[in-house]
């Protein structure tokens, strides 16, 4: 039986930290992004207006002419893929925006940050809510948090949303790299 110490302030090599992305882990991130996706999914029938899918909006105006230009469109639809701007194509990129921000948790910002794993997870949380409401909105012409263009509940909720997932996210990947942590000393 292997013991294992941690050395108080020693930190772990970020190939460490992703070879804690075991099927736990994968799961446990799946379901922060899925339940992100929901609650965004749910607003429009509950009639509120979130700005959701703005990153997505801001990608396709800017990329446009380089598409059309490029052939890249026709390539596309040749592949059989979902066409852009259909539903499956949004949920297809929200899950890889979520990857990618959850990446940038586990590998950069989770060990910089202080607290218990619920509060790691909301300080995240504000990250995406942030760059959404002071960068995406703003350039699409929303005003600062979409406030010209969102009620404030849509405003609210996506704050709400994008808090859910940063709290769930720290603590599946606390939960993840603790339970690594036993099985690799046991």
């Amino acid at each position: 039986m292997t013991q294992t110490t941690t050395v108080p302030g020693a930190r772990r090599a970020p190939l460490d930290r992703c070879g804690a992305v075991r099927p736990r882990l994968g799961a446990g991130l799946l379901a922060a992004i899925t339940v992100n996706g929901l609650l965004l999914q749910i607003a429009h029938p509950l009639g509120i207006k979130t700005g959701g899918s703005a990153l997505q909006r801001l990608l396709a105006t800017v990329l446009r002419p380089l598409i059309a230009h490029s052939g890249l469109a026709h390539g596309w639809g040749a592949t059989g893929l979902p066409a852009p701007g259909s539903l499956p194509f949004a949920l297809a990129f929200h899950d890889a925006t979520g990857l990618a921000l959850a990446a940038l948790y586990v590998i950069a910002l989770e060990p910089r940050l202080s607290g218990p794993p619920t509060v790691k997870g909301l300080l995240f949380g504000l990250l995406p809510w942030l760059v959404n409401g002071l960068l995406v909105l703003p350039l699409l012409g929303q005003g600062a948090l979409g406030l010209s263009a969102l009620p404030r509940a849509g405003v609210a909720y996506f704050f709400v949303a994008n808090a859910v997932f940063g709290i769930l996210l720290g603590v599946l990947y606390a939960r993840a790299r603790d339970r690594r942590r036993v099985s690799v000393a046991a």
